[in-house]
């Protein structure tokens, strides 16, 4: 089975820079990268490039959404009543939208507080410089989202140490923040709820577990790719499970994928806490907020998550993903976690063998993702699909098919 692992090559040094721009311009070039669709009208099933409808395989829009009538009449509601745009800073003023957002997001929180903020990249700039003390530790799993990475350089600059910790080794962590903690006043792990290039899930259980264990340890989980499609309400993979927010966790929201809106929203487990960010949050100060029709898109998901409505599309979409594991299974084609996500990560290894299978499926009438470095480590390339309720199961058996033809006339993967 296929294992990312750290690469030898770091993405901010010139060398890094260097290998990934020659990539990418050759991801261009096979039309695998910074493509603009060419439809006037989309169905989220369908994009069109170069005059070929093709099946789009890269959407994160895991529930279909974004088509659902509903979410496109609030949001169009929003702007009639509040205009195109609300131009204020949340520290002196917010749109109207703002509290009822808020408040449904709560609900699908479990009553937890929230604090919504413009994107889940921004939330992480908003919160972790507020939590994190100068005396405290940073611990990070190995493969936790390049957003909460970009954190890190703010945080060291005041001298706090930053550590990270292999993927999902939670007995490691243990040990690590037992040590830390004979050190720092308080030590932060800061992990993804779903892991976006590996499609595996946090072992939330275990986790909790941990932060019983050692009462200095506190979690930031950074849940985008688990809202909507996972939990009750669609409250994700580590609030839906029915146990609660841990009194040291927060969680964050993301709204632009499955939940079909935008913004990010962080979760705590106390109102003072959701008010020391809101009030002291650098990108929540002097950012621009959430925009009228983004802010009318949101309530009306929030309101359909919390209704009867959401079950099924959750069970439609599990059975997207038990065809595509089934299908891949007969057909031999390899899956990176068979964790149950939408995410479904096919390892091929060196970047040009990867943007060949791609550059296959594309003239086969298929667009897939291209995950190469980066986004994982130098010669782990994989292609990912992302399942969604827009896809027939006829979709699903089609892509394992064609992957499993590509791959039976390539060499074998090393």
């Amino acid at each position: 089975m296929f294992q990312a692992s750290p690469s030898p090559v770091r993405a901010g040094s010139e060398p890094g820079r260097l290998a990934f721009e020659s990539t990418i311009r050759s991801m261009k070039a096979r039309g695998l990268a910074h493509r603009i669709a060419e439809d006037a009208h989309l169905d989220g099933r369908i994009v069109t490039l170069d005059g070929r409808g093709l099946v789009n395989y890269g959407s994160c829009s895991y529930l279909g959404l974004e088509m659902d009538v509903r979410l496109k009449v609030a949001a169009c509601d929003a702007v009639m009543r509040y205009g195109t745009q609300f131009s204020s800073s949340r520290a002196y003023l917010s749109a109207p939208l703002y509290r009822q957002c808020e408040e449904r997001l709560s609900a699908m929180a479990g009553g937890c507080s929230v604090v919504l903020a413009q994107t889940t990249s921004l939330a992480h700039l908003a919160a972790l410089p507020v939590l994190i003390d100068d005396g405290d530790a940073v611990l990070y799993d190995l493969h936790v989202h390049s957003s909460v990475l970009a954190v890190l350089p703010t945080l060291r600059q005041r001298g706090i140490a930053c550590q990270s910790v292999g993927h999902a080794g939670l007995g490691h962590l243990e040990r690590r923040a037992r040590a830390l903690a004979a050190r720092h006043r308080r030590v932060f792990y800061l992990c993804d709820g779903v892991y976006s290039m590996h499609g595996s899930i946090l072992d939330v259980q275990a986790l909790r577990g941990v932060l019983d264990r050692v009462p200095a340890l506190s979690a930031y989980v950074d849940d985008a790719h688990g809202v909507g499609w996972s939990g009750r309400f669609g409250s994700g993979t580590v609030l839906g499970g029915g146990a609660g927010l841990h009194q040291r966790m927060i969680v964050v929201l993301g709204l632009s994928k499955a939940f079909a809106a935008c913004g990010g929203a962080l979760v705590f487990p106390s109102a003072d806490l959701a008010e020391r960010v809101l009030h002291c949050g650098s990108t929540l100060i002097f950012s621009g907020p959430l925009q009228p029709a983004q802010l009318g898109a949101c309530a009306a998901s929030a309101l359909l998550h919390l209704s009867p409505e959401l079950p099924p599309l959750q069970a439609r979409l599990r059975e997207r993903i038990a065809a595509f594991d089934d299908h891949a299974a007969r057909e031999g084609v390899d899956v990176l976690s068979r964790d149950v996500t939408p995410i479904r990560m096919v390892p091929v290894g060196d970047e040009e063998r990867t943007m060949r299978l791609a550059e296959h499926l594309l003239v086969d009438g298929r667009l897939v993702n291209v995950a190469v470095f980066p986004a994982v480590a130098v010669g782990r390339g994989a292609v990912r699909i992302m399942l969604n309720n827009h896809h027939t199961l006829a979709d699903v058996r089609g892509i394992v098919e064609a992957i499993a033809r590509s791959l039976a006339t390539r060499p074998s993967r090393v």
